[in-house]
């Protein structure tokens, strides 16, 4: 029996899957963002129209690509929200940030979230998919850690939201200074000192 029409083969997801596999380092170089179709196909070693069967067109594939991070990366979001807390609520923000500031200066996260700003920042579509795919899951996983603190009787009225953003954010803007603009050579930065600075502000 043939497959209904708009159906796919049994194999479609794994072949996008493998493709997306393939394409993760060109759509993730400093020029990724803005790669063309035939430039992502040379990438994967397909035809552009192979690649437009699987994707339609670059904005899809872009968003395919965050949605393929954030089912890779779900796993250790939740390792970093559900590790056991440490002994005080400043060790346990300073345990969480060194762990976000790794992934993003020395892991792949750095570079998805850079690709993830530009693409969004350019597209009105994938801009929501950026911060529903990696951008909003990297933060709740902080509020998580910050939420047990809470229910431990520390960090009380302290708007869980609020001081995931207040702590997050400057690390992304560090990693997208010092990596993705090259701020390393103009002015580099002390990470180190950063964490401190926001691990005190915890209080």
């Amino acid at each position: 029996m043939g497959r209904k029409k708009g159906s796919h083969n049994a194999d479609f997801e794994a072949t996008r899957a493998r493709l997306l596999d393939l394409l993760g380092q060109r759509l993730t170089a400093e020029d990724g963002a803005g790669a063309s179709m035939r430039e992502l196909a040379a990438a994967a070693g397909v035809s552009t129209a192979t690649l437009r069967h699987y994707f339609t067109d670059r904005d899809a594939l872009v968003a395919a690509y965050l949605e393929h991070c954030h089912r890779q990366g779900t796993q250790y979001l939740l390792l970093v929200a559900m590790e056991p807390l440490q002994a005080s609520a400043a060790a346990s923000m300073r345990w969480t940030l060194e762990l976000v500031h790794i992934g993003l200066a020395r892991g792949p996260l750095g570079k998805m979230h850079a690709l993830g700003l530009r693409a969004g920042l350019e597209s009105p579509g994938l801009g929501p998919t950026y911060l529903r795919t990696l951008l909003e899951p990297t933060l709740r996983c902080v509020e998580v850690r910050i939420e047990r603190h809470q229910a431990r009787g520390e960090l009380v009225g302290r708007d869980p939201r609020l001081l995931a953003l207040q702590l997050v954010s400057p690390l992304l803007l560090a990693m997208l200074h010092q990596r993705s603009l090259f701020g390393c050579e103009l002015r580099p930065l002390d990470v180190g000192a950063l964490v401190d600075a926001l691990v005190a502000s915890v209080g």
